[in-house]
């Protein structure tokens, strides 16, 4: 279809003097675009910017900027910088700005993408970006999920355009601070809300809680919460999540109280808050008071159908209710939310081991195990599950594996040398035993099977050396 279209548009373009030849090469470069044959829509481009007047600057602005769309996707950032700087000496405008941002940051020119956040800034709103041709060019984002028809319908009305220009200018700020310098991460927010307060407080406000979260990744909860509490003093939704953050750090350290005021503070501004219900949820745990946590949690899940805080801390909860089989159903939609998380697959697996549902408790440890290979306390439990349910050369095999892993369980290493006693094959459960009674708690184990070991190794023929050994291990016991 596309072949056709552009077949049927060079047919009539190479006609002369074609009162729409402009239009139809530009409509050519946008299906060459669209096919990624991005060499042959420069030059259809670029023969349509050679017939725009000099007084169709909005024209001219546009093309440049599809032009250089084309540059920086066929891996010629140097031209498509030139494209942009053009389109921006024509007529400035935030998608432009930004897009010559993208490309100076990856050629990893900071001076000029610092000075390209600043021209963005400071780009006015001009309701003459709007003319006749828009439906015509491409709204193509170097950066974004943003499609290409989504921008042409954003561009029809002023009140869009402002959205659009937040959009811009909110993407080149979280692109531009951690950028700025890799020594101090921080002092690139901070330019950034300098710039950005005079003309845009909101986004300013916005990267300052940005920047708060970003010190509570790094655990750096003291300089979170400074942040924190000086956004709380604002109004709307600042505050709210300002509360909400601050609930969390609360509950980290231990002050639960704390915690859950400011969780209540945080659903006055919003009762439809999923995270401070998810808090204040959480605060309720902690006392034990496990229906109103439980309240909590599925008024979360209303507001947010897949809060994966709030579904799996609610299996939690009906664990602690005594409800198996609704723990194992949230747990379970976790599972699906977050495929092989294995926090929840050991969960779901726990449950089932507890109820003595030893079929599906193996099935997940498995999966488990799969998932988390290396985990000696998993392959332990797999172990004894399958030694229980009489798969005794798969029990021996996960625990001779948690063993690798972990080779101090005295629990493992103590119920392998057993399975070995049982089977007759003494020399092998000697090195066990050893390897317990190396950690010096072979003693504790003397009750059960010792009288045993000496009742077999009265029947068996040994060699002076490993009887040596035995009956020194013995006499530790």
């Amino acid at each position: 279809m596309m072949d056709e279209a552009i077949e049927s548009y060079n047919f009539l373009a190479n006609q002369r003097k074609h009162p729409l030849s402009r239009r139809l090469r530009i409509n050519m470069g946008n299906l060459y675009y669209a096919k990624l044959d991005y060499s042959s829509a420069i030059r259809q481009y670029k023969i349509a910017l050679d017939q725009t007047e000099k007084d169709e600057r909005l024209v001219a602005h546009k093309i440049r900027r599809n032009i250089g769309n084309a540059y920086f996707k066929s891996g010629y950032i140097r031209d498509a910088v030139k494209s942009y700087e053009d389109a921006m000496s024509c007529a400035p405008d935030f998608q432009t700005g930004f897009n010559l941002l993208v490309c100076h940051l990856a050629l990893g020119d900071l001076d000029s993408t610092k000075a390209d956040f600043v021209r963005i800034v400071e780009t006015p709103f001009k309701s003459e970006l709007f003319d006749q041709d828009s439906n015509i060019f491409l709204s193509d984002t170097l950066c974004g999920t943003q499609s290409e028809m989504d921008g042409v319908k954003k561009c029809n009305n002023l009140d869009s355009y402002t959205k659009d220009a937040d959009y811009f200018l909110l993407n080149a700020a979280r692109l531009v601070a951690p950028s700025i310098d890799v020594n101090d991460w921080s002092a690139g927010y901070d330019w950034v809300r300098s710039v950005l307060q005079d003309r845009h407080e909101s986004l300013a406000v916005q990267i300052e809680l940005e920047q708060s979260t970003r010190w509570l990744k790094r655990k750096d909860f003291k300089t979170a919460s400074k942040m924190l509490r000086a956004l709380e003093k604002k109004l709307g939704e600042t505050k709210a999540i300002a509360c909400t953050n601050l609930s969390f750090i609360s509950f980290l350290d231990g002050d639960v109280d704390a915690a859950a005021e400011y969780a209540e503070a945080a659903l006055d501004i919003d009762q439809y808050n999923a995270s401070a219900l998810v808090n204040r949820g959480n605060c309720h745990f902690i006392n034990k008071e496990y229906e109103s946590a439980k309240e909590c949690y599925l008024e979360a899940m209303g507001v947010q159908g897949d809060c994966a805080q709030a579904i799996f801390n609610l299996g939690l909860t009906n664990g602690m209710l005594k409800l198996p089989e609704e723990a194992v159903r949230s747990f379970e939609k976790i599972h699906r939310i977050t495929p092989n998380n294995p926090s929840a697959l050991y969960q779901i697996a726990d449950i089932h081991d507890v109820s003595d549902n030893d079929e599906d408790a193996i099935k997940w440890f498995s999966v488990l195990t799969a998932r988390v290979p290396t985990d000696a306390t998993i392959l332990a439990r797999l172990g004894y599950l399958f030694s229980q349910n009489d798969s005794e050369s798969q029990g021996l095999h996960y625990r001779m594996e948690s063993f690798r892993h972990w080779p101090v369980d005295l629990g493992v290493i103590v119920s392998i040398g057993t399975w070995f006693v049982t089977k007759k094959m003494f020399e092998k459960s000697i090195f066990f035993f050893q390897q317990a009674a190396g950690h010096c708690c072979l003693s504790l184990l003397q009750g059960s099977w010792l009288p045993m070991h000496r009742e077999e190794l009265a029947n068996i023929s040994l060699d002076s050396k490993c009887t040596k050994i035995c009956s020194k291990n013995f006499r530790k016991a």
